[in-house]
């Protein structure tokens, strides 16, 4: 039987689903009965337990039937100081008194009349504890020590003191809880005590004890830090503090070396002195500390340079456009041909020549397309076809172009067999270019004589972002790079990892066989002939090494200044290596460096010499006729990375140049 309406109300109110005033007929079927709404109750639950001086979030009180909406909440009792109950029905706050708390909460509904319900609360508000579980570190004797106690809850502020038992010696409790000092004794029985907190609750200020312990032991035998001490230069005053981890100062130091013309090592570690001769000097320590404990043998290489004019960067004209990823190519009449790259909008077609006697930058013909990490080589060898000219080729495109410094034209000239990208060009002693690698195994060589290419054999692995140069007897030393250059254009810098392997490419048999392999990986990095033969790494982080033709092995140089990654290194007149520019390795954004050095090859040591007038990285680096080196181009990033948030800055391509002489 299908209820009627009368019905189906009172049912509903029966329910105390009604979400708001309804018609429940109390009498007859008429229309004319009085209004009622069933009395509200407050749902079942009581609030959690709070602590002392700890916030205590948000409590609502609901009501689970009956009543009409709107409802409006009270409380009559005692709430624990510092606490709150709303006309919403929220409890909140932060309790500053420990103990139980009994009220009453109450409900008013909006009917007519107002219907009510009540509850009775009891909140338990627990006092502040020291932290159970925590568990103060072992000392060392001799060795900055910290410790931070805790509690839970509490009101602030808190004040810590030792109330029972004997603390380490030399270490004190501060009144905010941190325990610090340097023991001064060991003991292998544990140095126990306790620690009493207090806190701010009213009216009566809570304490809490904890009992801990603390073993204060002897530092092992002293171990000497391996941080390299710089170059020093002949003439000037010169002094480095050697370092130690552990052991217990004070420390007694010890050299094993031949004289060092100058410098000597005092019983404190300080090496130091006025240096009277360039070369390479291997010294051998030993520290002692107070505990007669000795440490091992621990060999360095002092480097001592000779002193040489000085030196700086000046500026000079500027290009007519802004470039990074171009080339920068000297031509036999002593004029730098500057060509393609990119502008920070597009790649590049035209080119420019920089005069070192007016020292400007004027415009020259177009290449016949738009290039960038493209490979400039100066054809030569004059016994040759195209002597002089400027053979421009990779750069992930087939075509290859050759530019005439007297017409000042690009032409194009034979393709290549593969596509390159991040590839090396190298001019052998026969005349002709090796081209290599560039996101594949593939080698070609240009030939002067037909304009042409022809496949020579495959490298050992894919590489890109590598080096190639020339060695005495005319082999090629390949070294690192990545398998692919990377996605996006991140050249002159490839983003990833680099390769340590290494190998050496032979044009009589036409092959590539391994060699050696470099200390680390390297890709964007630099390798540059020195006047012995040798072969100079740099690049990726501060270290660089020496490669040897003669043993096939790579051995550690010394340290540069400046971590840097997508610099130049520059062979000069007087035998030394201009290292300069690039940016900071790793970190979440570029930012370039004004840094630069001189590799001096007697010392096997680096020397901090003049800035860059603008922080520059991929740019190009020259040796001019005259000994200077002439900088080009290449991007300024300035950034700067808010701890734990967004990085901001700005990336600015450059036409500036700048000479170090």
């Amino acid at each position: 039987m299908k209820p009627n309406f009368r019905q189906m109300t009172r049912i509903l109110c029966v329910a105390g689903v009604l979400a708001a005033l309804t018609a429940c007929g109390g009498g007859g079927d008429g229309g004319g009965g009085s209004t009622v709404v069933g009395q509200p109750m407050i749902a079942a639950g009581s609030p959690p337990a709070g602590t002392t001086g700890t916030d205590y979030g948000a409590y609502i009180f609901t009501v689970a039937s009956g009543g009409a909406y709107p409802f409006t909440w009270s409380e009559t009792g005692a709430l624990p100081p510092g606490m709150t109950f709303s006309s919403a029905g929220q409890l909140s706050g932060t309790p500053v008194s420990a103990g139980t708390f009994a009220f009453t909460v109450k409900v008013t509904d909006s009917s007519t009349p107002a219907l009510t319900a009540t509850l009775p609360i009891s909140l338990a508000i627990d006092a502040m504890m020291v932290t159970p579980g925590q568990t103060p570190p072992a000392g060392v004797h001799g060795t900055l020590y910290g410790f931070a106690f805790s509690t839970t809850g509490g009101v602030l502020p808190l004040s810590w003191v030792v109330t029972a038992g004997t603390l380490p010696p030399g270490l004190v409790l501060d009144p905010d809880g941190t325990l610090e000092g340097t023991p001064t004794t060991a003991s292998p029985t544990p140095f126990a005590f306790t620690v009493t907190a207090t806190d701010s609750s009213t009216p009566t200020p809570a304490t809490s004890s904890a009992d801990f312990a603390i073993t204060v032991s002897e530092p092992p035998p002293p171990t000497i830090n391996d941080t390299p001490p710089p170059t020093a230069t002949v003439g000037s005053p010169f002094s480095f503090q050697f370092t130690t981890s552990d052991g217990l100062a004070p420390f007694v130091w010890t050299a094993q070396s031949a004289p060092m013309a100058g410098l000597a090592l005092s019983p404190d570690g300080i090496l130091s002195g006025t240096p009277s001769m360039a070369g390479i000097f291997p010294i051998t320590l030993t520290v002692k500390d107070s505990l007669n404990q000795s440490s091992a043998a621990t060999s360095f290489i002092v480097h001592v340079a000779q002193a040489r004019p000085v030196a700086a960067f000046a500026p000079t004209g500027n290009m007519a456009v802004a470039r990074y990823g171009h080339t920068a190519t000297l031509l036999p009449n002593g004029r730098v041909l500057i060509a393609g790259g990119n502008d920070g909008a597009s790649w590049l077609a035209s080119a420019e020549l920089y005069d070192p006697a007016t020292q400007t930058f004027s415009a020259t013909g177009y290449m016949t397309m738009a290039r960038v990490a493209q490979n400039a080589t100066l054809l030569a060898n004059s016994t040759l076809p195209n002597y002089g000219k400027v053979l421009i080729a990779g750069g992930g495109d087939l075509s290859a172009e050759l530019f005439d410094s007297t017409a000042g034209t690009f032409t194009a000239t034979g393709s290549m067999n593969a596509q390159h990208m991040g590839q090396t060009a190298t001019l052998l002693l026969n005349g002709k270019v090796l081209v290599a690698g560039g996101e594949t195994t593939s080698a070609e060589l240009f030939d002067p004589t037909t304009g042409s290419f022809t496949a020579t054999g495959d490298l050992t692995v894919s590489r890109a972002g590598h080096t190639a140069t020339l060695l005495p007897d005319g082999r090629v030393l390949i070294t690192g790079g990545v398998l692919n250059f990377g996605a996006g254009g991140t050249y002159p810098v490839p983003s990833s990892p680099g390769d340590a392997s290494a190998e050496i490419y032979n044009p009589a048999t036409g092959t590539f066989t391994s060699t050696g392999s470099m200390s680390e990986g390297r890709t964007g990095h630099t390798a540059t002939a020195l006047v012995d033969g040798t072969v100079l790494i740099t690049g990726t982080d501060n270290t660089a090494e020496i490669f040897s033709p003669a043993s096939g092995a790579f051995s550690v140089a010394g340290a540069l200044e400046t971590q840097r990654c997508g610099g130049t290194a520059t062979a000069r007149n007087d035998s030394t290596v201009l290292v300069a520019g690039g940016r900071i390795c790793g970190g979440r954004a570029p930012v370039s460096l004004a840094t630069s050095e001189l590799f001096a090859p007697e010392s096997g040591g680096f020397m901090a010499t003049g800035l860059l007038n603008t922080p520059r990285d991929g740019h190009t680096a020259t040796l001019l006729v005259d000994g200077s080196v002439l900088l080009t181009g290449g991007t300024n990033h300035e950034h700067s990375c808010h701890p734990g948030g967004p990085c901001s800055g700005v990336d600015t391509v450059l036409s500036s140049a700048e000479l170090f002489k």
